[in-house]
């Protein structure tokens, strides 16, 4: 199974996401888009793991979430990671709430013995990953005009132990475990 455990978002922060990725789908960007109701913050990625293995990674994560308690986030900002010349993925910031992300991120280090990671987590949301530099300069003069964007605030209460399903118009994403902050 592939796995990943992340934060969802609200359903109407994802919406206006959402509307967002619809306005620049209008454009003439060659940008692979994400589903909206695929949205969310990234804690931990574990790649394929033996369906046997869950009950010790719930486990695993049960453990280091003792104590974490829910927390406000606020949504704002448009952002790339790469270069100028080379855009690779684009993405919505988080202000209010980012050290309690980086927080639950860090307490997923638990799991580095499935796979370990190489880098410093920066919590995001990716809303899409550029297919090549089609219109690139059209592209990152509208990031930086949405650089203070604010799509608004939610409550963080609940991380997700979460399939990924690979198809071929994108990925499906289910729950396999929910945790309660509490």
């Amino acid at each position: 199974m592939r796995l990943f455990v992340a934060v969802d978002l609200e359903p109407e922060i994802r919406d206006k996401i959402g509307q967002l990725i619809e306005d620049m789908k209008s454009r003439e960007f060659d940008v692979k888009f994400t589903k909206p109701g695929n949205l969310h913050f990234t804690l931990k990625f574990l790649g394929e793991v033996e369906e046997g293995r869950i009950p010790e990674i719930e486990s695993r994560i049960s453990d280091a979430l003792k104590g974490a308690e829910p927390f406000k986030i606020s949504i704002e900002g448009l952002g790339y990671f790469g270069s100028h010349n080379f855009i690779r993925v684009i993405w919505l910031d988080v202000k209010l709430g980012r050290e309690m992300l980086v927080e639950l991120s860090r307490k997923m280090k638990v799991l580095d013995y499935i796979r370990p990671d190489d880098f410093e987590h920066k919590p995001h949301i990716t809303i899409g990953r550029p297919r090549s530099g089609k219109n690139r300069e059209l592209l990152l003069r509208e990031i930086e005009k949405m650089k203070f964007v604010k799509f608004g605030g939610m409550d963080v209460k609940f991380v997700k132990l979460k399939q990924s399903i690979l198809q071929k118009d994108g990925p499906v994403y289910s729950d396999v475990k929910v945790f309660e902050l509490v």
